[in-house]
């Protein structure tokens, strides 16, 4: 018997969704940062099992959206769960009970499909706190079971990966055992140069960046170039990417390549470029590069 499911990853900014894909994965397919709201659409990573196939969707954190971007980012978490057959709802033990948690657990609970409350970061804080929450947001919610993991440290990972396959419908392999996700190559780019800009640089740079992959080529077996470009709102804010005698640039270039050479498994030749498109956040062509519409 072989089982096939989808299962979305849901919870406010910030609470490890995208930790714990790259950990159930294997590899850094979501980027991650310290700060909330770094991803910005879904996000699907595929596990294959002898037994079994898993589509993940990592979803942007449901938070209160005001601008356009962020109005379409918590519309693409929502839509996300339309269709899939597990839930993991992620919490930390200093969860916030306000607003965006109440809106929250009111749209899980008019979602048809099996639902897990995970309990994430329980590496950093007390017992009692995590059974605290655990009871408050078990009492809110439908769900099938409550588990305390660390995606960090892979704290019960294994045994959540086992639960996800027990809860699975029967269904046949829709992707290659080799592939990890169907996002294209072009934009899985830019998430990882984007990355480098939300860890490099200070709290009000890194939400008015896009990045656009302009140029994907195999220079030959062992090196693939790449063009992109980095849009801000501001031509302060492009000083402040480039930095002093392009030092940040390099930077960014620097600790980008690394990571696209560990993911593709070849060298890299990355030019970067700086733009300023003023208001781009409010621009469909701008959002369409984010996959947001």
């Amino acid at each position: 018997m072989f089982k096939f499911g989808t299962v979305a990853i849901i919870g406010r900014p910030n609470v490890g969704k995208s930790t714990l894909l790259n950990k159930i994965l294997g590899e850094d397919l979501s980027i991650i940062s310290s700060k909330p709201n770094t991803t910005r659409n879904s996000i699907k990573g595929i596990k294959t099992g002898e037994d079994y196939q898993i589509v993940f969707l990592d979803t942007p954190g449901i938070h209160n959206a005001k601008d356009k971007i962020n109005q379409l980012m918590v519309k693409q978490a929502i839509d996300g769960l339309s269709m899939v057959d597990l839930v993991y709802f992620m919490v930390t033990p200093d969860e916030i009970f306000g607003k965006e948690y109440k809106f929250i657990t009111e749209i899980l609970n008019k979602v048809d499909a099996t639902k897990f409350l995970l309990i994430n970061k329980v590496d950093a804080h007390d017992k009692k706190d995590v059974v605290k929450v655990a009871n408050k947001v078990f009492a809110d919610g439908v769900f099938k079971f409550v588990l305390p993991i660390s995606a960090l440290e892979s704290t019960n990972v294994d045994k959540l990966l086992e639960l996800t396959v027990e809860h699975l419908p029967e269904g046949v392999k829709l992707y290659e055992s080799e592939e990890i996700t169907t996002i294209p190559e072009k934009f899985l780019i830019s998430e990882f140069i984007r990355e480098s800009v939300f860890n490099l640089l200070k709290d009000e740079v890194p939400y008015n960046v896009v990045v656009e992959c302009e140029e994907v080529e195999d220079r030959s077996e062992e090196l693939l170039y790449i063009a992109a470009s980095i849009i801000v709102n501001r031509s302060s804010q492009k000083g402040i990417i480039i930095g002093k005698r392009g030092e940040m640039l390099k930077k960014i270039g620097k600790y980008s390549r690394e990571k696209l050479e560990a993911f593709f498994g070849v060298k890299v030749y990355l030019e970067l470029f700086v733009k300023v498109k003023e208001d781009w956040m409010n621009r469909d062509e701008y959002l369409k590069i984010q996959g947001l519409i």
